[in-house]
């Protein structure tokens, strides 16, 4: 029996039916393998969601009220665009008008409810775990390892403040839409791939300032999916393929710059106070910022024990602080590893890359605004996580191993035909000539280092599996602490019991529940963790004026404006008791250089509201009291509210009239009488004091009229009667003498 030659029709026929049959079985497999990255998907986002679903029954902590209800513009949409024209009140140079807008819808329709602030965080977070997922299967060509990129950023314990903290919005928004543009850049074309990814940066540029690197980590970004040649030669190919996209980059860079400068007036400008990190010495800085990264950074890698709420340093760093020196020298060696991989592994090298250029600007190059002591936080990871994590699992997967998957591409110059021809070749080739053949020296050592990767491989993911349970454990341990304010100032006190700010909290917590004595308590335990710190002094204060020692107060208020002299509550505090011991005066003057304009912006004109009333001076303090009044998110209650209530009284202009009266001030006088007329005044009061104030003006005649409609009315008492025989006797002998 012959064999058939390879032009004979029935081996042609044959080898069709092959053919067709193994482009049939590729195809299932791979909508086979789409089925299951979809389900791995989901499976991974409903565990995220289940982890932070209790956040939907947390309240607001922390800045929360200040950032969402601290302004009134924030509570009306018809002052909008007021609104988000400027700056927060954290900061001169916080320009977030599409994050904050996302908060304003809320408020408008939500009103105090925090229930829906944190559900639509969690909802941000798990748009961008699968846009994280979706990303790692690009990277990796369909292959698992992409969903564990998603998988561990989404239950990582630094990104617990990012979705259980309402006000970290921002960077929720702004991973969002930087993360949006990475896909963009993968999944356009032409022009709408123009149009999508400058798009996005410009979204991400209106929701938080560090977008601004985005252009530096694109290209490494890039660099990262290119395979073969040089790195001179990647960048010229990259220049010349995608100089149209990055033109619009800085297309949407400058339209940013010109809407910032349109609202604020000014691109960026000192902070108010001191609220800028003190980072010393041109070596302290240095050391600052060698803290910084390796905090950040060392926060990917390893957060189990080092979650917090504050991370505290003492600010400038010593120069003779050891272990300052032993973080920059660790943030040295980063950098060289970086570079080490780059080398070795460029597509893991430059994804780590560009998480270190994402967190350059939160890396106190230019130092940041902090409360005191603190001088990073882990939010500021919520976008180079993901490319950390990207890098990580990349590594992991051994080089130049073939997947298969909806993004997996053939390679250059072959299409899903040729390699399904090369296979069914393979498949039709005899046994014996596939099995293989005794190793050589070198084949050997090759076959040995290929089972080594492999075996380091698994071994890596095993590890990386064990690391992630880690993730989930610690996540799931450190979200209660966020579930309300209580609860966060307490975990605080232990997590940074060096840091002052949970122990100044919890003072001003129960204080303002009434608790005076504990208030009092975690001053004392603020003031000794950081005498430098003014807030301790401040809730101090506070304390000892409600347990009735308004002595001991007004010394712990001078002492917080001592140490911390741009603490505008402690000046506030302080003006308020040199006017209630009756030196106004020196109560104005410092609450119009000390806290006056300075957020928040209420307080000052209700602190001068409060001197003026003390002064007599109700017609300043009804004008003040109205702006305080205008400013307060919610006046319902407040010290403005209870003065302009007690304005209403004509008891209280017509008092303040017979003190300008004694003091000579006639003009002033005259003023508040209008104002005591305006509002339904006792008629015998009204009219005994208009009459004091025509005789003091010389003009007889009109006191005397005024008091005889009174004894008209059937009003007269001695006073009425006394003024009356005084009007009459200078009407008789012509004097227009004003009354001793």
């Amino acid at each position: 029996m012959t064999a058939c030659s390879a032009d004979c029709p029935r081996t042609r026929r044959a080898g069709n039916r092959r053919v067709k049959g193994s482009r049939v079985y590729y195809c299932v497999f791979r909508n086979g393998l789409q089925a299951l990255q979809w389900g791995g998907a989901l499976a991974i986002l409903v565990m995220v969601g289940a982890l932070y679903a209790p956040t939907v029954r947390f309240k607001f902590v922390w800045d929360d009220d200040q950032l969402i209800y601290g302004r009134a513009d924030y509570r009306s949409p018809a002052r909008w665009l007021e609104a988000v024209s400027q700056p927060l009140d954290f900061s001169p140079n916080y320009f977030r008008p599409l994050a904050l807008s996302s908060l304003l819808v809320q408020i408008w329709l939500w009103k105090d409810n925090p229930a829906p602030f944190h559900a639509a965080n969690l909802q941000i977070h798990l748009l961008n775990t699968a846009l994280v997922m979706a990303l790692g299967l690009r990277l990796l060509r369909g292959h698992w390892m992409g969903l564990l990129a998603g998988a561990l950023y989404g239950v990582h314990p630094a990104l617990v403040e990012s979705v259980a903290f309402v006000s970290s919005r921002y960077d929720l928004t702004v991973t969002l839409f930087l993360l949006l543009a990475l896909w963009l850049e993968g999944c356009l074309r032409g022009v709408a791939r123009l149009w999508g990814v400058s798009g996005a940066f410009l979204l991400a540029l209106f929701c938080k300032e560090m977008a601004l690197v985005f252009p530096l980590v694109l290209v490494l970004w890039q660099l990262a999916q290119q395979e073969g040649s040089g790195l001179r030669e990647k960048v010229v190919r990259l220049w010349r393929q995608d100089r149209a996209l990055y033109g619009a980059l800085g297309g949407a860079l400058m339209v940013y710059l010109v809407v910032r400068y349109a609202a604020l007036g000014y691109w960026l400008t000192a902070p108010i106070g001191d609220a800028q990190i003190e980072a010393g010495t041109p070596l302290q800085h240095l050391l600052l910022i060698g803290r910084t990264l390796t905090t950040l950074t060392g926060l990917v890698l390893f957060p189990f024990p080092s979650i917090t709420a504050a991370h505290h340093s003492e600010l400038p760093i010593p120069l003779n602080e050891g272990w300052a020196w032993a973080q920059l020298g660790l943030a040295g060696l980063t950098l060289l590893g970086v570079g080490y991989l780059i080398r070795r592994r460029p597509q893991v090298g430059w994804l780590v890359a560009a998480g270190l250029v994402a967190l350059l600007p939160v890396l106190n190059l230019r130092p940041l605004e902090f409360a005191y002591g603190i001088f990073t936080a882990e939010r500021f990871l919520t976008f180079p996580l993901a490319l950390f994590l990207l890098g990580l699992v990349h590594g992991v997967e051994p080089p130049l191993v073939p997947r298969l998957g909806k993004t997996a591409q053939p390679p250059t110059g072959t299409d899903w035909k040729s390699v399904h021809r090369r296979r069914q070749d393979a498949d039709a080739t005899p046994a014996w000539a596939r099995s293989p053949k005794p190793p050589s020296g070198t084949d050997f050592w090759s076959a040995r280092l290929s089972m080594w990767r492999v075996s380091t491989s698994w071994a890596l993911r095993t590890l990386i599996a064990v690391w992630g349970v880690g993730l989930i454990i610690t996540s799931a341990y450190n979200l209660p602490n966020w579930r309300d304010a209580e609860t966060l100032w307490k975990w605080l006190t232990v997590a940074s019991p060096s840091s002052p700010v949970g122990f100044s909290n919890l003072s001003d917590l129960y204080a303002k529940m009434g608790r005076y004595t504990e208030a009092l308590e975690y001053a004392e335990r603020a003031i000794r963790v950081a005498p430098r710190s003014g807030m301790g002094y401040v809730n101090k204060g506070v304390a000892l004026l409600r347990l009735g020692d308004p002595d001991a107060a007004i010394v712990a208020f001078r002492q917080a404006t001592e140490v911390e002299p741009e603490n505008v509550t402690a000046w506030n505090n302080f003006a308020a008791m040199l006017s209630e011991r009756g030196e106004h005066e020196a109560a104005e003057r410092i609450i119009k250089q000390r806290v006056l304009g300075k957020p928040p912006q209420f307080m000052g004109h209700q602190a001068l509201g409060l001197i003026y009333a003390r002064r007599a001076r109700l017609d300043l303090a009804e004008a003040e009291f109205r702006k305080a009044y205008a400013l307060l998110p919610n006046p319902s209650g407040s010290v403005a509210a209870e003065g302009l209530q007690q304005l209403r009284s004509a008891s209280k202009w017509v008092a303040a009239a017979h003190h300008w009266m004694n003091e000579r001030n006639l003009a002033l006088a005259e003023a508040h009488l209008r104002a005591a007329a305006q509002r339904d005044p006792d008629r015998i009061a009204y009219g005994i004091a208009l009459a004091r104030l025509r005789l003091l003006q010389g003009r007889p005649a009109e006191a005397e009229q005024v008091l005889l409609e009174l004894q008209r009315s059937g009003y007269n008492d001695r006073t009425v009667t006394a003024l009356l025989q005084e009007a009459r006797s200078r009407l008789r002998n012509g004097a227009g003498s004003t009354r001793k």
